[in-house]
């Protein structure tokens, strides 16, 4: 339906950028929202072509119903994607739970006072699916199938290689205990950000049970989210998943595992789809382009980019086995290759620091 309206929430991000790059192309009209004024200008500044098609609003507190209330009368649909990131802060309640339930809970609320609102597309995570501390459960001991810590998540171990099999739409409970200590530094941030993207999830879900919204509510699980950036500015300023790559390609070992990378304009071409489709409401979708080793990636980057000094060397703890069925079934997306991704990251990076290889 061109020409209708789409809020989106988290747009300025890495993601978000693309989300509003997909949606306008496909002929829709963005409401965006903002938390400073002076945000606006670069907004518009960066898609020149559908500036007509864009307005913004300043909600400086995203956390209350009410912000969006104000909002909302003539939006047709709404993408939510803010969200707190790692390394804004150090508590795990006031920098990361509260933000990231109370936002999602509010939006969710205030739009079931506008009955013209048809979908809602909320943006979690896959660690929304995984134990806390899934990312870091490197440490093995043993050879062969460890019993399963969630009844949905299997953890693999074949020539100690750990393998994570993850799975969308159980409506299993993850549990949180929020009470233990966190590690300091970047695990610390990690397990905080994803403690956040769990208790969000239950609260969509707790939400959804309850109320029966009138509109559709979907969810997207993307897994580690690369590509070209189009709010990068710099060689410097490389941040997020892009960053935690570029940083692997000159360590030992990687620091992001295998088999979970998404390029974000498929991301972004969900959400553009999810407006499009039949989706059965309450429907999770895990967001993850075809597999690759490390193995694999390196031999294709050393070929590619001979130039580039990848100190990366085998052998690589195992990766990650991501069911996507049911983005396939009901959006049809055709996921960009793996290659694709890599070279669209490298390329940029090495534009940035006046090199071509």
């Amino acid at each position: 339906m061109t020409g209708s309206l789409v809020f989106i929430t988290g747009g300025t991000g890495f993601i978000g950028s693309h989300v509003i790059n997909a949606t306008l192309r496909a002929g829709y009209r963005v409401l965006l929202s903002i938390r400073k004024p002076e945000q606006a200008q670069n907004v518009t500044r960066r898609y020149p072509e559908h500036a007509s098609k864009i307005e913004t609003v300043v909600i400086s507190d995203m956390t209350k119903p009410e912000s969006f209330k104000k909002v909302l009368s003539n939006v047709d649909f709404i993408f939510h994607l803010a969200s707190p990131m790692p390394g804004t802060g150090t508590d795990v309640w006031t920098d990361y739970i509260n933000p990231a339930v109370q936002t999602t809970e509010a939006i969710l609320h205030a739009a079931l006072e506008f009955p013209q609102i048809k979908k809602v597309v909320l943006d979690s995570s896959a660690l929304a699916l995984l134990p806390v501390d899934a990312l870091f459960a490197k440490e093995v001991s043993a050879k062969g199938t460890v019993p399963l810590i969630l009844p949905w998540v299997r953890i693999i171990l074949d020539d100690f290689k750990l393998t994570i099999v993850l799975l969308d739409n159980t409506g299993e409970i993850i549990p949180v205990d929020l009470e233990a200590p966190f590690p300091e530094g970047l695990q610390g941030h990690g397990m905080k950000y994803a403690a956040s993207k769990i208790l969000a999830h239950q609260a969509t879900r707790d939400f959804f049970k309850k109320n029966h919204p009138h509109y559709t509510l979907a969810t997207f699980h993307p897994v580690f989210v690369l590509g070209e950036s189009l709010i990068q500015e710099s060689a410097e300023d490389i941040g997020g998943i892009n960053a935690m790559f570029w940083q692997s390609l000159f360590s030992e070992k990687p620091i992001i595992a295998a088999g979970a990378w998404v390029h974000v304009r498929d991301v972004a071409d969900a959400h553009v789809k999810a407006l499009q489709a039949p989706i059965e409401p309450g429907t999770e979708f895990l967001l993850s382009g075809p597999p690759i080793s490390w193995e694999d990636a390196v031999k294709f980057i050393r070929t590619k980019f001979p130039g580039l000094d990848c100190k990366l060397e085998p052998p690589f703890e195992g990766g990650w086995v991501v069911d996507v069925s049911t983005a396939d079934r009901v959006l049809g997306l055709e996921w960009r290759s793996q290659e694709t991704l890599i070279q669209d990251v490298i390329s940029q990076q090495l534009a940035f620091q006046g090199r071509s290889t």
